[in-house]
């Protein structure tokens, strides 16, 4: 509005001053003087207005350039970031250490000897070779937290097994025989933070008449959940 003001306003004093110069002979009287002064300065009003308009839209112009350039460099900042973030998740993806292993008697156990391992000779699996099948014992790779089963079978009525963290027992599996039609079996899960280096085998409880069935009714495995 006040654009259009101020535009009939200039083109209204054109108009009055060639109005003066035709009528130049003739002394200006005080009524046209008075009416042409306030034409004079509602002109300079809107002049000094839009002025203060344009200076308005130049600073809110400088700002959204200087707010463009911001967000130009907080797009850069994330471009760099996630290019980071991706070289890293690659790197750590080529580096995930894998150990999973899954064993088996071949033959069965008799007459076995209290606290003595048991060798689960029949290796299915053992990715990133933690387990050692000559001694029977898994050897931790990496600092993690891991999962252990065991399953084990038994025709009579001592096939008890028991698991060892570093020498402590952490889980206990009875497979006693309860009926003469049925092999006894028993099973159990657990799961452990280990150190790198620690170790946890399977080991005999009781002496004397035992029997832990081979083949594929008693078996040990383990995986690493997670490095820690």
């Amino acid at each position: 509005m006040l654009l259009i003001a101020l535009c009939l306003t200039l083109c209204l004093v054109p108009d009055i001053t060639c109005l003066l110069d035709l009528n130049s002979q003739q002394p200006p009287t005080t009524q046209s003087t008075s009416f042409l002064n306030q034409l004079l300065l509602q002109e300079q009003q809107l002049r000094i207005e839009l002025q203060k308009q344009i200076t308005g839209i130049q600073s809110q112009i400088q700002d959204l350039r200087q707010h463009v350039v911001s967000c130009e460099q907080d797009n850069r900042n994330l471009q760099s970031k996630y290019a980071e973030l991706s070289t890293n998740l690659s790197i750590t993806a080529n580096n995930v250490v894998q150990v999973a292993f899954f064993v088996r008697l071949r033959d069965k156990i008799t007459n076995h000897h209290m606290s003595t391992i048991m060798v689960f000779d029949d290796v299915q699996l053992n990715t990133g070779n933690a387990y050692d099948p000559h001694v029977g014992t898994f050897t931790a790779p990496v600092e993690g937290v891991y999962k252990f089963d065991l399953v084990l079978s038994s025709n009579v009525e001592n096939g008890h097994g028991e698991m060892m963290h570093n020498g402590v027992k952490i889980l206990d599996v009875y497979a006693d025989k309860v009926n003469q039609s049925f092999y006894g079996r028993g099973s159990g899960s657990i799961i452990v933070r280990m150190a790198k280096g620690d170790k946890v085998w399977i080991q005999h409880i009781d002496v004397g008449n035992t029997v832990i069935n081979g083949g594929i009714e008693t078996a040990f495995s383990g995986h690493l959940l997670f490095a820690a």
